[in-house]
């Protein structure tokens, strides 16, 4: 009995292992703060430019959200990253205007992510693909 408790102990040890490795370490998180509109490095396209915006910040990986227009709607950023295999992101500034919402993305040192900026409604989580920036590239360092 003694044998089969340590075999059961030294599976779960094994599989708690493998969840701890295979769950990403890269965490997201989240603050908001109303420091005013701001162009990024992408801005929305339609119907007016630049209603939203977005921007990476390589010192301590921020993805950083503007809204930067009072027209009701929600600035998306939709993104992939490096280290989360091919699933996209997509998160939500959906405070009000002159909102900033910083992503905290904490990748790895030699990881990148790959963002596009959209403006949508958050109750419904729809975008308007008329309204996305291109897609940027950039490194984490």
């Amino acid at each position: 009995m003694k044998k089969h408790s340590k075999l059961i102990g030294a599976a779960a040890a094994g599989m708690l292992a493998v969840l701890t490795v295979a769950t990403p370490a890269s965490a997201s998180t989240y603050t908001v703060t109303y420091p005013g509109p701001h162009a990024g490095d992408l801005c929305t396209d339609e119907p007016n430019f630049c209603d939203g915006s977005a921007s990476f910040v390589r010192d301590g990986d921020h993805l950083l959200v503007w809204d930067n227009n009072e027209d009701g709607h929600s600035v998306m950023v939709m993104y992939y990253r490096s280290d989360n295999g091919n699933t996209q992101i997509k998160d939500w500034n959906h405070y009000k205007v002159g909102s900033r919402l910083d992503i905290n993305m904490n990748l790895p040192e030699d990881g990148w992510v790959e963002y596009r900026v959209c403006l949508g409604e958050y109750s419904t989580r729809t975008y308007d693909m008329n309204s996305c920036s291109g897609w940027l590239h950039e490194g984490a360092s």
